[in-house]
């Protein structure tokens, strides 16, 4: 998944944004508060000072001074520093210089001094504490952070979330998504767990119901192979075989029928070659092999050996049961099986025919099978990455399957 289709990368990038712009809010505040008390201080200095020169020289009352607040430096540095530097910009202690009306003030170590005709420094009564300054912006931080910690928190089990679904949709239905928070995540996951299990009891129920049903049907067949065995040969006895054999054959498909609908088979590939899983497909296929015409090139597959023959199987099967002349031929190239039979076009697209129980109350003739063939064969195909095509050309059905070599 890209970084930015996440959620949590999104819900990041808000809450960056926001801390950048709240920051960006809180120092232009700030240096507000801090220009208007500066102002204001010079104000007072300029009252204060006025209402304590003297009439007669001009010369500045200290103890007024003092009892409104100014403190006077008498540090000879300080002093120094303050009015020989009074212009000065860069220096290490930032001294911030200001005019008014003939007052002078600079800020020093976050001290405020009023510099009067070039010789006297008051300290103003100007409070530049850092912790009331930074506490609102600190606490509104803290509370965004805290915030963002506790949405991420609330989100992250949808990872895990995520990963079980997905080990759901792979056939694992032994997981526990049970959850004890309250929010939507929370509620969203033990409905989960509750489809979890509900669809875990149906499939085991169903499970169970195939294997008592095809114990009871696969035992009378056995019985009657061995009762076969066991008699002379007969143009009845080969028939009877035949037909016990038909129904073994049914059972199988049936039971591959329900295992595509509900995915749950595995692949078992490995490299074989075409001419060897044809073999397996003829000695299984309901007719007799003069019906197939075979021309096929040397290839090598990489595929689930049985099921693959038995997908093979039924396009020749269907091959012959609805073609004019009951034959079929296949031949391959170098990517390509190609099956094709003369006879009547399919009624519908293939995709129809790849749906369980498509042709379910369609016409069809029963000694033509169950019309599952085409079912079976095209997710069997899927299942291998394979695609299956279908053409007609003049009076000729084409199946043609883009086999992936090995």
């Amino acid at each position: 998944m890209k970084w930015y289709n996440s959620l949590i990368a999104k819900i990041s990038i808000i809450f960056a944004i926001s801390l950048i712009g709240i920051g960006a809010i809180i120092f232009a505040y700030a240096k507000h508060t801090q220009e208007k008390e500066i102002e204001n201080t010079q104000r007072y200095a300029r009252a204060i000072i006025q209402s304590a020169r003297t009439k007669e020289d001009r010369t500045i009352d200290l103890e007024i001074m003092k009892n409104a607040g100014f403190k006077l430096v008498k540090d000879k540095n300080i002093k120094e520093y303050l009015i020989i530097n009074k212009n000065t910009r860069r220096n290490s202690n930032r001294i911030k210089n200001r005019h008014f009306n003939g007052i002078k003030t600079a800020i020093y170590d976050n001290n405020l001094y009023i510099i009067v005709q070039n010789r006297l420094v008051f300290q103003a009564p100007y409070e530049n504490e850092m912790f009331p300054r930074i506490l609102f912006p600190l606490v509104a931080i803290l509370f965004i952070i805290f915030l963002y910690i506790a949405i991420i928190r609330s989100i992250l089990p949808l990872y895990s979330l995520r990963i079980k679904v997905k080990e759901f949709a792979n056939g694992n239905y032994d997981i526990d998504c049970k959850s004890e928070k309250k929010d939507e995540i929370g509620i969203l996951s033990n409905e989960f767990d509750k489809s979890v299990k509900k669809i875990k009891k149906l499939r085991d129920s169903r499970q169970l119901f195939l294997r008592n049903i095809m114990h009871e049907l696969k035992t009378p067949i056995t019985k009657g192979k061995l009762s076969c065995a066991m008699l002379k040969d007969s143009t009845y006895l080969k028939t009877l075989k035949n037909v016990f054999q038909r129904q073994e054959v049914l059972l199988n498909e049936f039971a591959r029928i329900e295992k595509l609908s509900a995915n749950e088979i595995a692949l078992k590939k490995e490299n074989y070659s075409l001419q060897d899983i044809l073999d397996y497909s003829l000695d299984i296929l309901n007719h007799e092999q003069e019906s197939v015409t075979c021309k096929i090139k040397p290839m090598s597959l990489y595929v689930d050996f049985e099921l693959f023959g038995t997908a093979i199987k039924n396009l020749l099967d269907n091959g012959i049961n609805y073609s004019d002349d009951l034959h079929v031929n296949i031949e391959s190239n170098e990517n390509q099986i190609i099956i094709s039979n003369r006879g009547k076009a399919l009624e519908f697209p293939l995709d129809r025919y790849s749906e369980p129980y498509f042709l379910e109350g369609k016409k069809q003739k029963s000694s033509r099978g169950l019309g599952f063939g085409l079912f079976i064969t095209t997710n069997i195909i899927k299942l291998h990455n394979m695609k299956i095509e279908y053409n007609r050309e003049k009076d000729r059905n084409i199946f043609k399957i883009h086999a992936k070599k090995s």
